[in-house]
């Protein structure tokens, strides 16, 4: 695989429909690769990242999963990472992992407006992705697959061809292989098998490639054979890639490349056919197998580590911003109170961190990581959250009796238009960190009658947020607004449709 990407140490996983694989980078070694082939269970995925990741336990995680998961089974797998030991893991898609390692390690270019077509072929199936550019972003427009594809399927007609031509050399061989009695039978087609897709990979660079004898039968495969055998399933391949750009709306000239993923589609009739219906020569990287786990590194390296959950409670500069108004009286209270922490050991910028979680918020769950900034938590011996009360009349620190509030008297000249204001307006309420449902429940409650609702995709690289969170509100809390002039909520979502977060 080619090697232009960071070289620090991270692991990157893709869990597929009938293989695992787990790629270990440890700096500048050459990255350890283990496949875990039957159909691994998510269990046994981790596990393994958990044994293989002793020498570097604070590596950042990245699991690149099948398009067809949605949000919240990619949330219970960040959950089993967690609980795993496995600190919070970034989950993708992917698509979007092989574009990333398409931009990033190859160093392609997909400029903005264009598209990129990711195309998987594995042993079980066949995943197509139509991933756009948007600046920084690379988001999943159209995802499509088929579980009637693959290089198993492939194993299969190869092994009928096979039977066919050669059945008049061993006709007991031969049954045995079509028809298997018992386990050894089993075992021996098992080992035709493996040795047929041997041969087919190796027909990837060579006219034609000797099959390794299998009970002393010698055989040979052609790639004009492989081809024949296997051309009807390429061609159902290509129309899926097809369909899925007519139903992304993207012309062909909008295609800024076509990546080849997953060890089947080395297979030369997949280049030349795709080449023919979209016109590009598509890239096939050096280890096609191993470009989800590696683009799933790389989203990880560049999350610093911080996942699903973790990223999602970062902060815009702009929701800082609102935090730090809201704290700055309490933080003054607290100091009136309770004294400087100077002295403490702890910066005044810690303290206000250790002091601004929503009350709602989840706790971060705590990792492996170490407290470097880059996802960890607090490590040992961090001092405990500062506990923010209001003050009470006997905390008068001179020890005098604080003078008594001045009475405050209704304002006898109030005149019509100022009753009639205070029934047609209100304060608009906090929203933000709350999912949309939530947000439009709570300014229904407040009396706020035009809500309008407008998604943002969040970006690859983040922050990320819970799907439907809200990150944005015009105008901001606090403020005074009529009830019946519209108020503007703005969402993040991922690859999911942004219309379930508006549905009431």
């Amino acid at each position: 695989m080619q090697q232009h990407t960071p070289k620090a140490a991270a692991v990157g996983v893709e869990l597929g429909t009938s293989t695992a694989t787990v790629l270990i980078s440890s700096g500048d070694q050459e990255p350890e690769v283990r496949r875990m082939e039957g159909s691994p269970g998510v269990d046994a995925v981790l596990g393994q990242v958990r044994a293989d990741r002793k020498e570097t336990p604070a590596a950042p995680v990245g699991l690149a999963v099948p398009s067809s998961w949605d949000p919240a089974r990619r949330r219970e797998l960040a959950d089993a990472a967690a609980q795993a030991g496995l600190g919070e893991a970034v989950v993708v898609s992917r698509p979007k992992a092989a574009a990333v390692y398409f931009t990033e390690a190859l160093g392609r270019e997909v400029q903005t407006g264009t598209v990129l077509v990711v195309y998987s072929l594995g042993s079980s199936s066949c995943e197509v992705g139509i991933v756009k550019s948007e600046g920084d972003r690379l988001t999943v427009e159209m995802a499509s697959s088929t579980d009637e594809v693959g290089g198993f399927e492939f194993d299969q007609l190869l092994l009928a061809y096979l039977s066919g031509r050669h059945r008049d050399t061993d006709p007991g061989f031969w049954e045995r292989v079509d028809d298997p009695g018992d386990a050894d039978d089993e075992a021996l087609r098992s080992r035709l098998l493996d040795a047929i897709r041997r041969a087919r990979e190796l027909l990837s660079e060579a006219p034609g490639a000797d099959i390794a004898p299998v009970a002393g039968l010698e055989l040979r495969l052609t790639r004009q054979e492989l081809e024949s055998c296997v051309g009807e399933l390429v061609e159902q391949t290509v129309d899926l890639a097809a369909a899925a750009l007519g139903e992304a709306g993207v012309e062909t000239g909008r295609v800024a490349g076509i990546v080849l993923t997953g060890g089947a589609s080395r297979t030369p009739l997949v280049a030349a056919r795709l080449r023919e219906r979209i016109g590009l020569d598509p890239v096939l990287p050096d280890f096609p197998e191993l470009v989800p786990a590696e683009g799933a590194r790389l989203v990880a390296l560049a999350a610093g580590g911080a996942g699903v959950h973790g990223a999602m409670r970062l902060w815009t500069g702009r929701r800082v911003a609102v935090l730090a108004a809201v704290l700055a009286p309490l933080m003054i209270a607290a100091v009136t109170v309770f004294g400087s922490d100077l002295g403490t050991g702890r910066s005044p910028e810690a303290t206000t961190a250790e002091s601004s979680a929503a009350p709602d918020e989840e706790p971060a769950p705590e990792t492996d990581a170490p407290s470097d900034g880059h996802g960890g938590g607090g490590g040992e011996g961090a001092a405990p959250p500062v506990e923010l009360r209001t003050p009470e009349p006997d905390d008068d620190p001179t020890g005098g009796t604080p003078p008594a509030p001045e009475p405050v008297e209704d304002d006898p000249t109030a005149d019509e238009e100022d009753r009639e204001e205070s029934v047609t307006a209100g304060t608009v309420p906090e929203v933000t960190g709350v999912s949309s449902q939530e947000a439009r429940r709570t300014l229904a409650d407040a009396g706020f009658t035009d809500v309008e609702f407008q998604g943002e995709q969040e970006p690859l690289f983040g922050p990320w947020y819970d799907e439907c969170e809200v990150i944005d509100q015009d105008p901001a809390a606090g403020q005074q607004h009529a009830f019946d002039e519209k108020v503007t909520i703005t969402y993040s979502y991922g690859d999911s449709d942004p219309e379930a977060c508006e549905t009431p």
